[in-house]
């Protein structure tokens, strides 16, 4: 059997039998075509022994994939190989007694300072007409429906650090408003429930909805585009993009920067790392350590509070 055969029925198999989600199966497939093509054209299954993957890593690695990259396509290979095992294609599994030393980068996120942040804020708000202080109304959302989806979008993913793409897919039927909260079907498939924090985006959020019951939005989606249709992450991205250069914001903010924020904020407030976990969806604990930095502003602010050296001695 050809690799690329082989490879289109297992990332078929992965979308049917795994509980991945949409994007990670989609960069699996793409690390078997950079291995497929590095074999060449018509490759064979058989082809593939301990050799050719040493050999693909470090090619990987001279042309400066970066090392979370290589992890992946490692660990793209590895399943792709174990489903050959068990589906006969393969007769030896290359990965036995191979180690492969592929790095650690644990750059920290990129957020986006308060001062900024407030600016876009502000720009999002005096752009959907809205007052700082006032609540939120169906008229105001009605009146401009663009730059009120722009301004509910990012003041979600900044109160519960949600991803873009999670953001785009909540359902109407998702927000509990009485209970102030969401329901998401984040990453990997994973339920969880984020929380609107305050009066200013529950009633937000209300009014949203109401425009969207009078413009008779016919997709389940919350957020709707121009012609109300179903908000993509694309757009999104773009939006908010376009956004922080009128807002006079540098860099360009993305949504993941967003949701970064949301969680070292959150980090510095003192919340426990545990919820801010179940928050974000992350899987596993160590994901979400990499938000324990902390700004050194707010590093001096809790070491002048806690005030050692004063408290020994004012005890003498």
């Amino acid at each position: 059997m050809r690799i690329n055969e082989a490879s289109g029925q297992y990332v078929r198999w992965l979308a049917v039998a795994k509980d991945l989600s949409a994007h990670t199966i989609r960069a699996y497939a793409g690390d078997l075509t950079s291995f497929e093509r590095y074999l060449g054209t018509g490759a064979e299954c058989n082809s593939i022994d301990r050799d050719a993957i040493l050999s693909f890593v470090e090619t990987q690695r001279a042309a400066g994939i970066a090392p979370a990259s290589l992890r992946r396509r490692a660990s793209a290979l590895r399943g792709f190989c174990r489903w050959m095992l068990l589906c006969g294609a393969l007769e030896v599994d290359p990965w036995s007694n191979t180690r492969l030393h592929l790095g650690r980068s644990r750059s920290l996120p990129r957020t986006v300072p308060t001062h900024r942040l407030n600016r876009l804020i502000r720009h999002l708000k005096a752009a959907a007409g809205m007052d700082v202080r006032s609540a939120p109304e169906a008229a105001l959302v009605r009146s401009k429906p663009y730059e009120s989806t722009t301004l509910l979008a990012v003041s979600l993913m900044v109160a519960t650090g949600i991803r873009v793409n999670e953001a785009t897919g909540i359902r109407s039927v998702d927000v509990d408003l009485p209970s102030r909260t969401i329901r998401l079907l984040g990453k990997g498939r994973r339920e969880r429930q984020v929380f609107l924090p305050d009066d200013w985006i529950a009633g937000l959020t209300e009014a949203y909805l109401e425009a969207r019951s009078a413009f008779e939005v016919g997709h389940p989606r919350l957020l709707f585009n121009r012609h109300h249709e179903p908000l993509t992450p694309p757009a999104m991205r773009s939006r908010l993009a376009k956004a922080s250069r009128a807002a006079g914001v540098e860099p360009r903010v993305t949504p993941h920067m967003l949701r970064h924020t949301a969680a070292t904020q959150l980090i510095e407030a003192g919340v426990d790392i545990r919820y801010i976990q179940r928050l974000l969806g992350h899987a596993s604990l160590a994901t979400t350590e990499i938000y324990t930095h902390v700004s050194d502003s707010a590093l001096q602010r809790v070491v002048s509070n806690a005030n050692v050296l004063g408290r020994v001695v004012q005890a003498r």
